[in-house]
């Protein structure tokens, strides 16, 4: 699965742009910043003005030419418009469809970076956990996984009994993950939660109850679990919290005194998470089973969905700001494809797609718009 990792790769020819978006994506609110790739986004994470991205291998264009031949993690910091790669050889070939590898967690806290990618096939799923620093990158192992049976070529196969890793999630001076264990009909019979000092994972807690790690913020980590319920822990451990949303939650983020839980059925519920008490409910715009990307700062949460469609695809994709007080909800971005990736901090609101169309739909933008904008578009 290694691939070498040749140095004139790293300038892509596809990193052409960075600089102001004015009127391409038609958005209400106006992007400070903008990448374009030709190779796709498969992870996003931000933290201070540090914002870390994994860039997939390339599809062939129009005339066969690959752009990018293997998978890299690197951390684009926007005081600088400066890139770092933090990956290494072993992550190089962690995008190759035909092994079902695939880069599925990315974390930044402060100047360290980790990811966990997957190796799955007919009869082996294999996961695999990495370290870096910024300021000295140099790809590390934490640790690895494996699980057996009939069909381990993802991450959501029930009939793969075994060992997983996951839920790795940043914030500030933490990086939490999970590691846990799965019978042949992915019912979960063990677990921890651990934070990772250097390449060393450290148990905080245990448990079926402690897995996935979905969102970090001020040293602690909410968990989505397997039933749909939330919980949140301290840095050492301390059950903190636990929420029933009803519907149960498809998706949660963490930030300050604030817990957005995206309920099945299209509701996105705000939490007081030292408290629990449920604090507003807002349906949100479009069809529930389309909505994604959730992220929250302060009074302000984000959210995806499609606009419009062709041949059964997402050709053009939304990202919206709601004000969680008043529940203003506006368009803040727009891009070609799905928008299946954002983050928010107090530096401003990161998203990206992968584009639309037979050789655009491999083709990567990521965007950064200063938070006061966002905030702005639904004061």
């Amino acid at each position: 699965m290694t691939k070498p990792f040749g140095a004139s790769l790293f300038l892509l020819a596809g990193i052409a742009v960075l600089g102001l978006f004015a009127g391409a994506a038609r958005t209400s609110t106006a992007p400070g910043k903008v990448l374009r790739f030709r190779a796709p986004i498969e992870a996003l994470a931000i933290d201070g003005t540090r914002v870390a991205y994994d860039l997939g291998i390339s599809y062939a264009d129009r005339n066969g030419k690959i752009a990018n031949r293997t998978n890299k993690v690197l951390v684009w910091n926007l005081r600088t418009n400066g890139t770092t790669k933090v990956s290494g050889r072993h992550t190089a070939g962690a995008d190759d469809s035909s092994t079902g590898a695939r880069l599925a967690d990315l974390a930044i806290a402060g100047p360290r970076v980790a990811w966990m990618f997957n190796v799955g096939g007919n009869t082996e799923g294999d996961d695999y956990v990495f370290a870096s620093s910024v300021t000295k990158p140099k790809e590390r192992q934490v640790a690895t996984a494996q699980r057996l049976g009939d069909n381990c070529a993802g991450r959501s196969d029930t009939g793969c009994a075994g060992r997983w890793l996951g839920g790795v999630v940043g914030s500030g001076n933490l990086i939490a993950l999970n590691r846990w264990t799965t019978d042949a009909q992915g019912s979960i019979t063990g677990g921890g939660l651990y934070v990772l000092n250097g390449t060393q994972m450290k148990p905080i807690a245990s448990g079926a109850s402690t897995v996935e790690a979905a969102s970090a913020d001020g040293g602690r980590v909410a968990v989505l679990r397997a039933d749909g319920t939330v919980g949140v822990y301290s840095s050492t451990g301390t059950s903190l919290l636990t929420v029933t949303p009803t519907p149960r939650a498809r998706e949660i983020a963490l930030s300050g005194r604030t817990l957005v839980v995206l309920e099945f059925g299209g509701k996105l519920a705000v939490y007081d998470s030292h408290t629990g008490t449920l604090r507003k409910t807002f349906t949100l715009h479009g069809d529930q089973k389309q909505l994604q990307a959730l992220a929250v700062h302060g009074n302000v949460a984000v959210y995806s969905k499609p606009v419009r469609f062709k041949t059964q695809a997402v050709s053009v994709g939304a990202i919206h700001a709601i004000n969680l007080s008043t529940g203003k909800d506006r368009t803040v971005g727009k891009l070609s494809g799905e928008i299946t990736l954002a983050e928010i901090n107090s530096a401003g609101l990161v998203y990206a797609s992968n584009g639309y169309g037979a050789f655009r739909a491999g083709n990567g933008t990521l965007v950064f718009v200063p938070f006061a904008r966002v905030a702005a578009a639904v004061r």
